[in-house]
Parts: structure tokens; C-alpha cells; sequence
């Protein structure tokens, strides 16, 4: 297994109790600069362990009363906790209040509440990327010290049930690079499993005798393919064979492209840390991956976040993209045109293989949130990680993180009704060969993922030759790293 790539296989369980052993295991601005160690703020005080329970289970009602504020940012999983939150009221008689707010805003106004200390928002949906600044910066906690209290945390929550990459990748030493990933602190609860896989216009492509593109090269020859054979017009409309995220925003940079980059052979960084997105396998990709975009895809694609990629394909206008299997019950849903008409499989694969880079949406907590207010935040994410809340949460498209949750007769009645059950069957045997950790971790990730995007836009917009361009991107990131202290 390369070390740079981290493959999580899906099917094995945690063996060990990670609960004993510390080292067990988007525009965002990045996180502010953090102090010097010696200069930085500590983190809040945490939980002493207490003596077990009797019985392993939790008293709900502990701080009942106590004031507390989550933040979620407008996706699937905070659809699935409002809908279920009067429970957790009902189940704490905790005083609950909670804000949502679109992606594009979210990590703007979280930044701010970490960077200020204000502790507006106590728990916070987040994952792996962005929790890398903001530990590093110690404006969020770990999470040991819960898990480790049987008075905060229920016998029967069972640590051993999550998916070891699920974990893994929200455990991090601080360590710039793989090195340091799935050790030290626990900085997030993973909830929802946010992984690639093509999806298509399976009407159009028995029509036209087309089958699903295995390989990335593939993919560009069937929308070239798609092109020639719809004309650019299909039941009336325009008509696009592709579309992908293309808004300057670090998400666009996320799983689809990211598998795609390392299947192709390219990197990210060198094992150094230096950038590699200029080597000529980065290279290549990119120049296949944007070429396709410009002649097969629609012209907005520089404005496309995911919610932009997610209702638009229900308009019929696009046949295939590779994202999120968050999006199926969107897809699939009331009142859109290509419900029913839709196949899945797993991602593209290349020469270096074949990835669908992950990321999960979980909580955080705020440093600054301690005491009772943290003991609610703490119940908060308990409830919301259970085997019962994901359960209801998979109805939403917020994929459990669970392997007794993705197995059990509900999610395996609802996720197999999709594309004649090639969903289920895609998405299961994607977690099971094609999930990896590709992203390599560093403070300064989606401050520079963000410089690499704009070098993706001035290709789109004919600004320089894909070498030039991400020659002098790569340059860029090396001041940004070095100014940092990241590489020397």
C-alpha cells in the first residue's frame, strides 16, 4: 500500500480500542495563522473520566437547560439533523438553539467565531481539511476526553462499529504530510461518508449503445462521444455530456478531482511536500480533465459549486458527472427530470489506479466551549453519531460512516431502490477497494488549494498552456509553504 495515498479499505473494522490510545487512530479562506507553540493559547480544560456506570448508560438529562449553539453547514447531513433535532430536545432538555447557513458563507463565519474566541457556534459541522488549521491553531478541541468519560459517552455507542478511514482521517499529530494522519488527537466525529462515483444517463446511453467509461481517458472520449451523437440538444434543451464543480472555491478541488488526478498517476505534493501538480502525470490529467470541461461541459462551469452541480443535473441537461453519493436522493427525487433514468458506478480509474478520495462531514467542538456547555455539546454529538440517527440521516443522502448502519435492512432497502440497485452496488464496492485519503495534510491545505484552483481557471480562460500555468502555480505554493515553515 503507498504511503502517499493511504488506501482505508471500507469492509475491516477497528480492531483495537482506539478509545485507550492517543496515537490510534469550498471560497475558504484558510484558518489565521497560528501563534508559536510555546505562544499559543492552551486548549480548554477536558472532562476527567469518571468511574463507569453500572448499567453503560448515560444519564441524557445531565445539564438539562444548559444553553447551547450548533452550526451546520446547508448539506445533507444538517437537513437530516434538523429534521430529527426536536428529539435530542425532547432526549436532553437541553436549550438548543441552531443556525444553517449556505457553504459559500459557512466557513467564512466560522473562521471568524474560531480566530475571535467569541464561542458563538459550540459544536460545528466540519471534517478533516479544515480542522488541520484550526487544531494546529488549537481553536478547536480534542475529543479523547469524552470518548474516555462513561458518564458522556454510551457503552453501547461502540467506536469499533465506524469504518477505520473514517476515523483515521480526523486523527491528526500535527505532523505536515501522511506521517503524522490517523495519529495523535481525535479533532471530529465522523457522521456522513462523503465519497465519488460516476454517475450517468443510463436512457441516453442504451440509446446511443454507449457503456459507462471505466477510465478517465474514457470519460473524455464517451462525452466527445455524447457530443457527436446528441448534437448538443436533447428533448428540446441544450445538453452537455459533462459536468463537474468549477467554482473558485477549495471544494472543487475536492474528492472527484482528486481521485481522478491519482488514478491518473499525478500527485498533489511530493513526499517532501513539495508540489507535484506540475509533474508531467499531474500535468496530463489536468489537461484532460479541463479540455473535457471546455468542449463537452457548459460554459459556467467557473461558477459551479456543488449545489449548482446537484440541482442541475436533475434538469436532464447533463449526462454524467462524477461526485458525491449525497446527491442520489436529489437525483432521484420528486421533480427531477432524470428520476429513474439514472445508472452508478465506481469512479473512473488510470494507470495509477483507480481512487474516489474521501471526505467526511462530522463535529467539532469549540475550544472556547467548556463545562456544562461543553458536556452538552458533547451529548450533542453522541446523539447525532449514533446508530439510530444515521439510520434516519441515510434518508437524506448523508451516508453513514457505520458499517452496522450501511448493512442494516433500512439503508439497504432505501440505497438499493437507486439506478435498479447499481447504486448500492457501486457505492459499497467503492468503499470497499477505491476509498483512500489522497489530500496530503498541512496547515496551509485549502489556502493553497485555492491558489491551485485560480491556475485552473486561467486555463479555462485561455490564460497559458496547462505546464506554464501550473509551473508557476506550483512555484507560488513553495513561497506560500516555505513562509509557513511547512518545507525549508
Amino acid at each position: 500500500m503507498c504511503k502517499r495515498k493511504l488506501q482505508m479499505y471500507f469492509g475491516i473494522l477497528v480492531i483495537g480500542s482506539i478509545l485507550l490510545a492517543a496515537c490510534a487512530p469550498a471560497t475558504t479562506p484558510a484558518p489565521a495563522a497560528p501563534a508559536a507553540a510555546e505562544e499559543a493559547e492552551k486548549p480548554a480544560e477536558q472532562p476527567a473520566a469518571a468511574a463507569p456506570a453500572a448499567t453503560g448508560e448515560i444519564d441524557w438529562k445531565q445539564v438539562a437547560g444548559t444553553k447551547l449553539t450548533v452550526y451546520l453547514s446547508e448539506t445533507p447531513m444538517a437537513l437530516a439533523i434538523r429534521n430529527k433535532i426536536d428529539e435530542f430536545k425532547e432526549k436532553t432538555d437541553i436549550d438548543l438553539e441552531y443556525l444553517v447557513v449556505s457553504e459559500g458563507d459557512y466557513w467564512n463565519k466560522l473562521t471568524i467565531d474560531l480566530t475571535s474566541g467569541s464561542n458563538q457556534f459550540n459544536v460545528f459541522m466540519s471534517g478533516p481539511t479544515i480542522n488541520w488549521g484550526y487544531a494546529n491553531a488549537q481553536q478547536i478541541q480534542p475529543l479523547d476526553p469524552f470518548l474516555k468519560d462513561p458518564t458522556l459517552t454510551p457503552a453501547d455507542w461502540n467506536v469499533a462499529d465506524f469504518y477505520p478511514w473514517a476515523l483515521d482521517s480526523n486523527r491528526w499529530d500535527g505532523t505536515p504530510g501522511p506521517a503524522g494522519l490517523g495519529k495523535g488527537d481525535l479533532w471530529c466525529i465522523p457522521i456522513d461518508a462523503v465519497e465519488a462515483l460516476l454517475t450517468y444517463r443510463k436512457d441516453i446511453f442504451d440509446k446511443y449503445g454507449l457503456k459507462a467509461p471505466d477510465t478517465w481517458d474514457e470519460w473524455a472520449a464517451t462525452a466527445k462521444k455524447l457530443q457527436e451523437l446528441t448534437g448538443g440538444e436533447v428533448d428540446g434543451q441544450p445538453f452537455y455530456p459533462v459536468v463537474q464543480r468549477g467554482s473558485l472555491d477549495a471544494t472543487a478541488l475536492s474528492g472527484p478531482f482528486y481521485g481522478g488526478l491519482f488514478s491518473y498517476g499525478g500527485l498533489d505534493f511530493n513526499d517532501d511536500l513539495t508540489p507535484a501538480m506540475n509533474s508531467p502525470k499531474s500535468v496530463a490529467f489536468q489537461k484532460l480533465y479541463m479540455d473535457t470541461l471546455k468542449n463537452y461541459g457548459s460554459s459556467e462551469w467557473p461558477s459551479m459549486m456543488w449545489p449548482d452541480v446537484q440541482q442541475g443535473f436533475t434538469t436532464g441537461q447533463y449526462g454524467m458527472v462524477v461526485d458525491v453519493g449525497d446527491f442520489i436522493p436529489v437525483y432521484e427525487g420528486e421533480g427531477s427530470k432524470v428520476a429513474g433514468k439514472l445508472a452508478y458506478a465506481r469512479p473512473p480509474a488510470g494507470e495509477g489506479g483507480r481512487f474516489s478520495s474521501v471526505w467526511t462531514w462530522g463535529l467539532s467542538m469549540n475550544a472556547k466551549t467548556t463545562g456544562d456547555q461543553a458536556k452538552a455539546a458533547w451529548l450533542f454529538i453522541m446523539w447525532a453519531s449514533s446508530k439510530e440517527a444515521m439510520t434516519s440521516f441515510a434518508k437524506t443522502g448523508s451516508w453513514p460512516t457505520r458499517l452496522s448502519v450501511w448493512e442494516s435492512p433500512e439503508v439497504a432497502e432505501f440505497s438499493g431502490k437507486f439506478g435498479n440497485g447499481t447504486f448500492r452496488e457501486a457505492f459499497g464496492e467503492t468503499m470497499d477497494k477505491d476509498v483512500a485519503w489522497l489530500v496530503a495534510p498541512m496547515v496551509d491545505s485549502w489556502g493553497v488549494e485555492t491558489m491551485w484552483l485560480k491556475g485552473l481557471h486561467d486555463y479555462w480562460f485561455g490564460k497559458g498552456d496547462m505546464q506554464t500555468i501550473m509551473d508557476q502555480i506550483a512555484a507560488d505554493i513553495t513561497v506560500v509553504l516555505k513562509d509557513s515553515g511547512t518545507i525549508k
